[in-house]
C-alpha cells in the first residue's frame, strides 16, 4: 500500500524563517521531488527538507470478486 506524504521543506526569506509543504500520492514522488536531478531542495537554496507519510492511504488494492 502507498500513503499520502508531506512533503516540507524550510527556508530564509529576508532574515525570517519560512516553510511550505506540498502533498504527493507516495513516499517516494516526495523524496524524488526533493533529492532528484532537478531538485527543489537547491533550487531554493533551502535549510531543511523532509517527507512525512501519514496514515492514509493513497492507493489501495481492492480484492476482487470471485464468482462463487
Amino acid at each position: 500500500m502507498e500513503y499520502y506524504t508531506l512533503m516540507t521543506i524550510g527556508y530564509e526569506f529576508i532574515n525570517h524563517p519560512m516553510q511550505f509543504s506540498i502533498w504527493f500520492s507516495s513516499e517516494n514522488k516526495c523524496w524524488e521531488t526533493l533529492m532528484g536531478n532537478n531538485n527543489l531542495y537547491e533550487q531554493i537554496n533551502a535549510t531543511e527538507g523532509y517527507c512525512q507519510v501519514s496514515d492514509i492511504t493513497s492507493y489501495l488494492v481492492k480484492p476482487k470478486l470471485r464468482p462463487w
